[in-house]
């Protein structure tokens, strides 16, 4: 049987022997977008506290995988809690991603004149100490005038980006935006599919939900047209078989916005609302945002494709090293 293992730096110290020891239980939330990563770990602290409390702040790195077949990086953490127990004596440790703190949460006021998306999200990850990796279809949007007021960075993106399908994550010290449950990198290259056999999965964990889901004719977005002072309207059409419309309550500056956002909401509301969770032995190549899919589980399941929505990647002793995924239907 293969051997698990977990390496941990604090402070870009790597930890001892003796803090392995006391190792109870790690695990890694690894999350598609708009929620931060997240780590937690449990650790015995016998005799009468023995362990020192970490400070918080502290940098966190991680790893998680196999002796025989090597360790993924899990990403980097900075603890904002440290809950210590008495009699018997535990600690609990725990953390969210390291690029989520700081600057991106802040309220701002300012606005962004001819800017495209990739601009503006480069501008943003500059200011931040990150990197930006843009899809080259998001970015190229501009927007001749685009209004941050007392909004984070991070809202402000995310609302922004949406409007084209898109989502905003930030790992390992990268502010990402990438297509919207399609499985696929900031690049546009399609992330590797993770095939789930039945001798992967832990007895009663898989389960797979079919969902029937509002549907809509048509998507209508809004903008005023300036010149003319006027509210115009354009209709992107969706499914010839419903019969609602849709109507988005934001405003758009222009025609070309309220298209582009009309055409995203519509090609989600396709989407279908089908669902899928399965716990799994640990796995380093299950992650957030890739493709995934049944293979030799049951008709009507097999080839089902879905996107990893969360995946958290656990080692407990007595249970090694397990990977539990939650995933919805891939984008189409």
């Amino acid at each position: 049987m293969p051997r698990p293992i977990v390496e941990l730096t604090v402070d870009g110290q790597p930890m001892a022997a003796a803090f392995y020891s006391r190792l109870v239980r790690l695990e890694v939330v690894d999350n598609e977008a708009d929620k931060a990563d997240t780590f937690s770990a449990e650790l015995e602290d016998g005799p009468a506290g023995a362990l020192a409390i970490p400070r918080r702040g502290a940098e966190v790195k991680i790893w998680m995988g196999y002796a025989e077949t090597g360790v993924r990086y899990m990403g980097a953490f900075t603890v904002d809690e440290v809950e210590v127990a008495c009699l018997p004596y535990t600690m609990r440790i725990s953390g969210k991603s390291a690029s989520m703190r700081g600057g991106l949460k802040q309220p701002k006021e300012r606005h962004w004149d001819g800017k495209t998306i990739r601009q503006i999200a480069e501008k943003i990850a500059g200011e931040n100490g990150l990197q930006a990796k843009v899809d080259s279809t998001i970015g190229s949007r501009k927007y001749e005038w685009l209004g941050q007021q007392d909004e984070s960075d991070l809202h402000f993106l995310r609302r922004i980006v949406a409007r084209h399908g898109g989502m905003v994550v930030i790992k390992d010290d990268k502010l990402i935006i990438a297509p919207r449950g399609e499985g696929k990198s900031a690049g546009g290259q399609a992330l590797t599919t993770l095939v789930i056999t039945p001798p992967m999965i832990v007895p009663g964990s898989c389960r797979v939900k079919f969902v029937d889901r509002p549907r809509y004719k048509a998507v209508v977005a809004y903008w005023q047209d300036r010149a003319a002072a006027k509210r115009r309207q354009v209709r992107v059409e969706s499914d010839p078989k419903a019969k609602a419309v849709l109507k988005l309550r934001e405003p758009f500056a222009s025609e070309a916005e309220a298209k582009a956002a009309a055409k995203a909401r519509a090609k989600e509301t396709r989407r279908a609302a089908d669902s899928a969770s399965v716990v799994i032995e640990g796995n380093i190549a299950a992650m957030a945002g890739a493709p995934m899919t049944f293979s030799g589980v049951r008709a009507g399941v097999d080839g089902v494709e879905f996107v990893q929505k969360t995946v958290r990647h656990s080692f407990a002793k007595g249970d090694g090293y397990r990977t539990s995924i939650e995933a919805k239907a891939k984008a189409t």
